[in-house]
């Protein structure tokens, strides 16, 4: 039996704890073979962004144990997910399953929008190939052993996840978020509106790496840096914003379309029965209950 193929991206770059930590688990599943194709460095709120008009390089990174290829790219996330696909770098591998994270900072509501986490598992989409992204509500998760519980809880999704789910012209990416420890699943919620609104401060500083990329010959130039301001909450049962500040899981299936469906009220329950089964089923063997609602 031909052994599943899993590639592994994220936004928080190639040496980031949150991907570590996903790798060492799915490993130790040993259901499925790894690859890894993630940025070089730090590329978080590049939402689907890819790279134009210049070269991108590809340096091979030294594999942990258990993986069989793992690339650096000088890109974004989707960049990295599009390189793997789509070049050969792996030498035309085919993939069952994209995973993306596990990212430091959770990906709920209109951040959803923003985050490379959820570009990269989008572009996998994009390209015919199940995705999942997964985050930890924790900005302070800096090392490892922040995430083994999240990156356990990953393992069964991940499972039940290489089946394709039916009506993929609608669902094609689960979004998942881990709230700090928990012991709860909820077997499908919707997408909230809760987001942090921009703060802006204009500094004065010493040109530097941090500062904008300004060509130095235009005058007056203002140099502004973007802190957080305001919250935008939505706790309305059922959204993922409120999953997690209930201490469930959240798992959000998106689709890559953006137009607005004229009848709402007709998506097909097939799409909510299949989420609310697989996340059952992944709580199942984790251990964990599961409930909430499911208002797609």
């Amino acid at each position: 039996m031909v052994r599943p193929r899993i590639l592994v991206s994220n936004d928080d770059g190639i040496n980031a704890p949150g991907i570590k930590a996903l790798i060492a688990e799915i490993v130790k599943a040993d259901f499925a073979d790894v690859y890894v194709c993630a940025p070089s460095g730090e590329r978080s709120a590049q939402s689907h962004a890819i790279t134009l008009g210049r070269y991108m390089s590809c340096v091979r990174a030294e594999p942990s144990p258990g993986i069989v290829e793992a690339y650096a790219v000088d890109g974004t996330p989707a960049d990295s997910v599009m390189l793997a696909l789509c070049s050969p770098v792996f030498q035309d591998v085919s993939f069952d399953l994209a995973l993306s994270g596990i990212n430091r900072g959770d990906n709920c509501g209109l951040h959803v929008i923003y985050s490379g986490t959820v570009g990269a598992a989008r572009e996998a989409a994009c390209k015919g190939v199940p995705a999942m992204a997964f985050s930890l509500d924790n900005h302070l998760a800096r090392k490892p052993d922040d995430y083994s519980l999240s990156s356990a809880l990953c393992v069964p999704l991940a499972e039940r996840a290489r089946v394709p789910l039916p009506l993929r012209s609608q669902v094609r990416v689960l979004c998942s978020s881990f709230p700090p420890p928990t012991g709860t699943t909820s077997p499908g919620t919707t997408q909230s509106v809760a987001c942090v609104f921009p703060a802006f401060k204009e500094v004065t500083e010493a040109p530097g790496p941090h500062l904008a990329e300004i060509d130095e010959h235009t005058p007056n130039s203002r140099v502004f840096r973007n802190y957080a301001g305001l919250v935008q909450e939505d706790q309305d049962e059922g959204g993922d914003a409120w999953a997690l500040k209930n201490g469930w899981i959240s798992v959000t299936p998106l689709s890559l379309l953006s137009h607005m469906c004229a009848k709402p009220e007709a998506r097909s329950e097939t799409v909510v029965g299949a989420v609310s089964e697989l996340v059952s089923r992944a709580a199942a063997e984790s251990g964990l209950s599961a409930g909430g609602l499911s208002r797609l």
